[in-house]
């Protein structure tokens, strides 16, 4: 691989990763990484909880069995914190909101007694945002002076929802109006800590993932109206956290949650795991900038790597494997040290450096290929270019040493027809016949090496080459011959001259593939082998035959067809004569130096 097939690939994959690096920067991919966040949450699995919270479920089997529309009669509540305070229960939360005085003050006083008496009661106060013509407002809804004097403590119970609607985090304390009120969950904890002052210690106001313990109804419930009729054991509430709050969808209070996207959790219930979240001090931590950026492009550079040293199917598994390794080590650290690494991103960057690298080197090899199949099919027939392309190694256009049969023709006396009719007439003369001619070489798996005029080079054994390679070449240049037969009657009409070809075949070793330089090359032959067979060629008309063979095409005939030696001729450039052969078929009835049968071509090889 030279260096621009290095280059090309990993600017591609660099400009991926890049890209992929800006959508997740822009917080394009957030809502694909919250999935996978979720995804990790239920392959984790449920976590057994270590605190002992149980819900008080204000559901509809309360509400059909209390037959009271809401909000129900604050005595009521009154009497659920009695029976609570009475079974001992160690803390007791509403996630129910007293923020306006109720028409009958009886109900309120009543609520307050109670929670004077029990404690330990811990109220809900709501954060709203509401827009109007000069921006957004703000407003703190508290719990009415008189309930909110005799309660422990009173925190926001505002939940933090994603673009998705899904409920992933929340904040321990909320800043507003330059005051720092602590959260719900965060009062709970306090008090379930044994805390002397509730609120004391100064919290952040930053959200957090709650690291859920499990989908709806992972802790312990009990429906409201059976502690009412006393159907509870009271040991059921004994030194446990008590959370109150709704359940019923009618009452908009339930979320989904990463457990439970198509089932809803009540509020109650994430505030359950979220005071267990604060407990246990195990929140869902983002890895940090500085460790994610280097990841990022640690795990693109392996990709892009891989994809350029690797063939496709092996790179594609090595990526595979990479991503897999990674999610894998991403869900161990979140399931073991929750800590949250992104998955969507490296994911998505990998594959599109696999992918984008791969098509790029798909399309230009496409490219090479239409490129080298119109080259191919200019020299051999449409059926031996696809084969050649299916086994691109037979292709030797580096130039490789291959043993292979050359054939040279030519029309005898072209110069002079040429001069008797118009150069139109001679393109179409020539170029019927040049075509004829080159259906004949591939019909026999021939190799169009070039024409030059009316003369025709051909090359059988390369490309792709045959064990009969002499054979086909020989019956090529019969057809050839033949052919010529056929065309000089109207040859002749027209230019008043006799047709006739010569045919020079010799085979042997020569140097076959792409040879030229870098701004101009083509598929040929070179080397003595070449050389003799258009010596061959050129002895044809001295010697009055139609075809010359070498010894060693003649040799490599076998018995296929029936050749005669003629005589030892001189060849420019060899010290010794040759002895040359002609098939018999061909050998004119007035020739009489043909040699006796007796005197076989095989022994020149002696």
């Amino acid at each position: 691989m030279n260096f621009r097939q290095i280059v090309r690939p990993l600017l591609i994959g660099a400009l991926l990763a890049a890209f992929v690096f800006l959508l997740h920067h822009r917080g394009l991919l957030d809502a694909l990484e919250l999935k996978s966040l979720d995804l990790r949450f239920k392959m984790r699995g449920s976590l057994a909880p270590q605190l002992p919270i149980v819900l008080v479920s204000i559901d509809q089997d309360s509400f059909d069995e209390m037959g009271l529309p809401w909000p129900w009669p604050r005595t009521l509540h009154a009497s659920l914190i009695r029976k609570l305070a009475k079974a001992e229960a160690k803390v007791i939360a509403f996630d129910v909101l007293f923020t306006a005085p109720r028409a009958d003050p009886r109900e309120d006083r009543a609520l307050a007694e109670a929670i004077k008496e029990a404690g330990n009661v811990i109220l809900a106060a709501e954060h709203t945002e509401v827009s109007s013509d000069f921006g957004p407002r703000e407003t703190l809804s508290l719990p009415i002076p008189l309930i909110r004097e005799h309660a422990m403590a009173y925190g926001i119970v505002n939940l933090v929802r994603d673009r998705d609607a899904i409920v992933r985090r929340g904040r321990p304390a909320l800043r507003f109006q330059d005051q720092t009120f602590p959260g719900f969950a965060q009062r709970i904890h306090e008090a379930a800590a044994g805390k002397e002052h509730v609120g004391g210690k100064a919290v952040s106001t930053s959200p957090m993932i709650i690291n859920f313990r499990g989908p709806a109804r992972t802790y312990p419930v009990a429906p409201y109206y059976r502690i009412l009729r006393d159907e509870i054991e009271p040991e059921f509430f004994r030194d446990k956290i008590v959370l109150v709050g709704n359940f019923s969808p009618s009452e908009h209070d339930v979320f989904p949650t990463p457990f439970s996207a198509h089932q809803q959790t009540a509020g109650v219930e994430i505030q359950a795991n979220f005071v267990e979240t604060l407990a246990a001090n195990d929140p869902i931590v983002p890895l940090s900038r500085g460790g994610h950026v280097p990841l990022f492009f640690l795990l693109s550079a392996v990709a892009i790597g891989v994809t350029i040293g690797f063939r496709p199917w092996q790179a594609a598994a090595l990526v595979l494997a990479l991503n897999g390794l990674y999610a894998f080590a991403g869900l161990y650290l979140f399931a073991n040290h929750e800590l949250w690494t992104p998955l969507v991103a490296p994911v998505l960057a990998t594959a599109l450096c696999y992918g984008g690298i791969t098509v790029d080197s798909y399309v230009r090899e496409q490219k090479e290929r239409i490129r080298t199949r119109a080259i191919l099919r200019r020299y051999v027939s449409p059926d031996v270019a696809e084969e050649l392309l299916q086994n691109r190694e037979g292709l030797g256009f580096g130039g490789q040493r291959k043993h292979i049969t050359v054939l040279f023709s030519d029309i005898r006396g072209f110069t002079g027809i040429s001069e008797q009719i118009a150069p139109e007439q001679v393109v179409s003369l020539l170029s019927d016949y040049l075509a004829r001619v080159t259906r004949i070489v591939f019909k026999h798996e021939g190799t169009i090496d070039k024409f030059i005029g009316d003369a025709v080079f051909a090359i059988f054994g390369a490309p792709k080459g045959h064990a009969d390679d002499a054979l086909r070449a020989v019956k090529t240049g019969i057809e050839m011959i033949e052919l010529v037969e056929a065309l000089a009657p109207r040859w002749t009409e027209i230019t008043g001259r006799p047709l006739k070809v010569g045919v020079g075949i010799n085979s042997g070793e020569a140097v076959v593939g792409s040879i030229g330089s870098e701004i101009r090359s083509d598929f040929t032959a070179i080397g003595d082998t070449v050389n003799l067979g258009a010596r061959l060629e050129a002895l044809t008309k001295e010697l009055g035959v139609p075809m010359l063979l070498s010894a060693q095409t003649a040799m490599e005939l076998k018995d296929s067809i029936r050749v005669k030696p003629l005589r030892l001729v001189k060849v420019q450039g060899r010290e010794a004569p040759l002895m040359v052969y002609c098939p018999e078929s061909l050998i004119p009835a007035d020739i009489d130096f043909v040699l006796d049968a007796a005197t076989p071509y095989l022994q020149q090889k002696k």
